[in-house]
């Protein structure tokens, strides 16, 4: 029995090292994606991250529906990689895997430090001269728009956005009111330079929604409000079908594409048609490769019908877990990132590091797909935690024996 216990011990300790590395490169590798530089290496270090999260995955106890949920969501995504050639959403599926029995909060203060910091630095090497460009010159009637070093001005004040995000998430009890000012302040005065309209609006509802959670407890406390929220995600995600089913310069939505500020023109009329409806397929397909806006839209594009209806629907069940477990701020953080992505496809990339409601997807996974519950044990009571049994990969012969009574 100790020696079972000591080898547990070393396996757990092992498994943390290889999730914490890989999140760690994972993170360098979203803020090297937003400098200047062109890494040669990004594919093998994806390869090598995928490695560690699988390691991590080999070194933790799954019960067998979280096993078997694991097969089926691999299966899923397999088929999408044999389809597209696309392998972040098998990736995907071992990353979020791999946060069992990892302390959430622990890696979201660890993402907001590193991503502060890498930010931090690319800002302090363009502004020196030394790396990176402080300004592009717009195609469009905004001329001159500033970027301090990562890339463009959109994924300057995302990067600033995201921040916010994590900052409110991780330390909303401690917020006075003045910070939630000084924070729409600081937004404004990054609007100036970097004219990212999106971003802006984003932040704008962000705080205001984070305001009402915070000051009003019996709306936090209430479903309809995380109701409203799976509602206003869905009608996103309806809304970027309905456009993607137009041709170009067709449809209701084009004489307000200025509103979209180009967005639906610039994914359809793409050579081939870009993101419209006639190009999704049920798995994707390989020439599926084109980068445009609309998150929605690229999702169903690159991955596939099935795959994306899948993301939806863990998505929004993603959102009700958040009123479950109470994670107010968690529900402000998903609810913001699924509004920001139909305009923007920041979040629907290979970089998983960029999206932290995928963080939250992997925290909260075996509790919405049920993988923890158990009969009722006598007198009604929920089973105990030890109750629920689990293995280890090499150990799933032991599901099989205990159900035939062995």
């Amino acid at each position: 029995m100790e020696k079972k216990i000591q080898s547990d011990g070393r396996l757990y300790s092992l498994g943390q090292f290889f999730f914490y590395m890989g999140l760690v490169l994972e993170l360098l590798i979203v803020i090297i994606d937003k400098s200047a530089y062109i890494n040669p290496v990004e594919g093998q270090l994806f390869r090598l991250t995928f490695l560690l999260f699988l390691g991590k995955v080999c070194c933790t106890r799954y019960s067998f529906k979280e096993w078997l949920w694991m097969f089926v969501f691999l299966l899923i995504t397999g088929i999408c990689y044999l389809y597209s050639g696309r392998d972040e959403a098998v990736r995907l599926v071992i990353f979020c895997a791999s946060f069992k029995n990892v302390e959430l909060k622990k890696v979201m203060k660890l993402s907001i430090f590193i991503t502060l910091a890498g930010c931090l630095l690319l800002a302090v090497l363009a502004f020196t001269g030394i790396f990176g460009q402080m300004y592009i010159v717009d195609d469009g009637d905004r001329g001159i728009r500033y970027s301090f070093g990562l890339g463009h001005p959109n994924a300057l004040y995302c990067m600033f956005w995201v921040l916010v995000v994590l900052g409110i998430y991780l330390y909303w009890q401690k917020m006075k009111l003045w910070m939630y000012g000084a924070i729409l302040a600081a937004g404004i005065l990054l609007f100036i330079p970097t004219n990212s309209r999106t971003g802006v609006l984003i932040l704008l509802f962000t705080l205001a929604l984070s305001f009402v959670l915070a000051y009003g407890k019996n709306i936090r406390d209430s479903r309809w409000v995380y109701i409203a929220g799976i509602a206003a995600f869905l009608f996103c995600v309806g809304l970027s079908v309905w456009i993607a089913y137009y041709e170009p310069y067709e449809g209701p939505f084009y004489p307000y594409d200025r509103f979209f500020t180009g967005r639906i023109t610039s994914m359809n009329t793409l050579e081939g048609g870009g993101g419209i409806l006639r190009n999704w397929s049920l798995f994707s397909r390989p020439e599926n490769t084109k980068y445009f806006d609309m998150g929605y839209v690229r999702l169903f594009y690159w991955y596939g019908i099935i795959p994306g209806a899948v993301y939806v629907i863990l998505y929004a069940m993603l959102i009700w877990q958040c009123y479950k477990k109470k994670n107010y701020m968690g529900f402000m953080m998903v609810l913001s990132f699924a509004l920001y992505t139909m305009l923007e496809a920041h979040f629907i990339s290979v970089y998983l590091g960029r999206n932290y409601a995928l963080f939250l997807i992997g925290a909260y996974w075996s509790d919405m797909l049920h993988c923890r519950r158990q009969k009722l044990r006598a007198g009604g009571e929920p089973p105990a935690e030890g109750e629920i049994q689990e293995e280890y990969w090499w150990q799933g012969w032991r599901f099989f024996m205990k159900q035939s009574g062995r």
